[in-house]
């Protein structure tokens, strides 16, 4: 009887997550220590730092998550300022850490060969399959190749991360929390470095501030997706003080969105901005959309008259009567429609461009005529000249397969909890999907895929909810 008992207690603590984090914990403590007589102290604390974050990581997958949705705003500072991401890849070290943390997840639950599908794998699959057939026949070759591979790994792991491990609510919640957490502390250091920036008169940084210096672009639609979000969840916030803790953090991380200076990402915010207003005021009446209009109308009023005049010019210079600042004004903007229109033409010249593209990647070559990477700075017009209408029929079935059950179930009985959760989601790959009209190509936009994933995980969630209760 003592044995028997004996046994299940050591199957129970072999098993349980802190028994085998506090494992991995004491081994590299262990081989950190042995480290100690070849290294200086200072190197040895910043490895028991990265140890100790390498760890929290492996025991929480939903901070896997966010990192990996984030790596490209760290990557271009490590790697001029870490020498090992100077050799190695920060993404590509970071999905491999996520990977090893789902993994470890799924160990630990023991899902490790759970069977699952879901209707938007088919699409993605087969479009995955088709650009992989179209590198036969891309004129750039190079290119071509790198950005479907690419495709392949990052922006499929972006999707089947979020799927594979959220697989309660507070995960959810978790995964939000920690992004607002981060999009705060990014935002605040950008808004200082846009007042270093106009007090030491730095043109380049109070003309596009950016966190570390990285593309405004890329900047701005990841806190722009943190931002959007927040809003979608601040209804369920019935707390005072949390409640103008993220009115706060809305106005902070919006105001870091302006000052990234681009006009894609500040179009995509407003326009599902006034999404959210609508959506939200259906239930509270037209007098609760007038005051949501009017509070964010004179937000922006606010923010537009307290910033400097250089970093608002982008986006009045249309305005102006000189001719001069409606060139600049005009220039990027008339970049992307001749782009546009080129993706176009290209997709109408020949039949089989119509039907099957000209292959990925093929738009640069067919354009610039090297094999380099350029896009339309469109997704469905990127995808509709290089992959045809078979291409972007694959994309929008994926697409179809992820919306259409996130929206009825939005109009089923819901808890609070899962309506709020869903929402925010499909706001957020709504912001995402409308700033891939704008900036950008299919790689740059595998932000995406992430809240496309999340999305299929809270499906499948609320789905198992509701089975559950039919049941009982």
């Amino acid at each position: 009887m003592i044995l028997e008992k004996r046994s299940v207690f050591l199957n129970y603590l072999f098993k349980s997550p802190s028994f085998l984090s506090t494992a991995f914990v004491s081994i590299l403590s262990a081989s950190l220590s042995l480290a100690f007589y070849e290294i200086s102290y200072l190197k040895s604390a910043l490895l028991m730092v990265a140890f100790s974050a390498i760890c929290a990581i492996m025991i929480s997958p939903e901070l896997a998550l966010v990192l990996s949705f984030s790596s490209g705003i760290f990557k271009e500072w490590l790697s001029t300022t870490v020498p090992i991401f100077a050799q190695f890849d920060f993404t590509i070290a970071i999905f491999l850490l996520t990977f090893a943390s789902t993994l470890f997840f799924l160990a630990r639950k023991g899902l490790v060969f759970e069977q699952f599908w879901h209707s938007s794998l088919t699409p993605l699959f087969l479009f995955t399959a088709f650009m992989l057939l179209s590198i036969l026949y891309t004129p750039s070759f190079q290119y071509g190749s790198i950005k479907t591979f690419s495709f392949m790994v990052f922006n499929w792991a972006l999707f089947l991360f979020p799927v594979l491990t959220v697989r309660d609510e507070r995960t959810a919640w978790r995964i939000i929390y920690w992004l607002v957490l981060l999009g705060c502390g990014v935002s605040l250091f950008t808004v200082l470095t846009l007042l270093r920036g106009i007090v030491e008169k730095s043109f380049l940084f109070s003309y596009r501030a950016s966190f570390l210096g990285i593309s405004p672009i890329s900047f701005a639609n990841w806190v722009g997706a943190i931002t959007v979000l927040l809003i979608s969840i601040l209804p369920q916030i019935h707390s005072k003080v949390w409640k103008r803790m993220a009115l706060f953090a809305i106005v902070l991380m919006t105001l870091s969105v302006l000052v990234a200076n681009s006009r894609g990402p500040l179009l995509s915010f407003l326009l599902t901005g006034i999404v959210i207003i609508i959506v939200r005021s259906l239930k509270s009446g037209k007098k609760q959309l007038f005051l949501w209009t009017i509070g964010a109308a004179l937000l922006l009023v606010l923010f537009f008259s307290l910033l400097p005049a250089q970093l608002t010019s982008r986006y009045t210079d249309i305005l102006e009567n000189d001719p001069g600042s409606k060139y600049f004004a005009y220039y990027t903007v008339n970049t992307r429609l001749y782009a546009w229109r080129a993706a176009f033409d290209m997709t109408f010249d020949h039949l089989k461009n119509l039907l099957v593209g000209v292959g990925t990647g093929g738009f640069s070559n067919v354009f610039y005529r090297q094999d380099t990477r350029f896009y339309p700075h469109n997704i469905f017009l990127e995808v509709i000249c290089e992959l045809g209408i078979v291409g972007l029929f694959l994309l929008s079935w994926h697409f179809l397969a992820v919306f259409r059950p996130a929206v009825r179930m939005l109009r089923s009985p819901l808890s609070d909890a899962q309506r709020t959760l869903l929402f925010a989601f499909l706001m957020a790959a709504a912001f995402n999907i409308i700033g891939a009209q704008f900036s950008g190509d299919l790689n740059d936009n595998r932000r995406l895929w992430f809240f496309l994933g999340t999305l299929v995980a809270m499906e499948k969630l609320i789905g198992f909810s509701q089975a559950g209760s039919n049941k009982t």
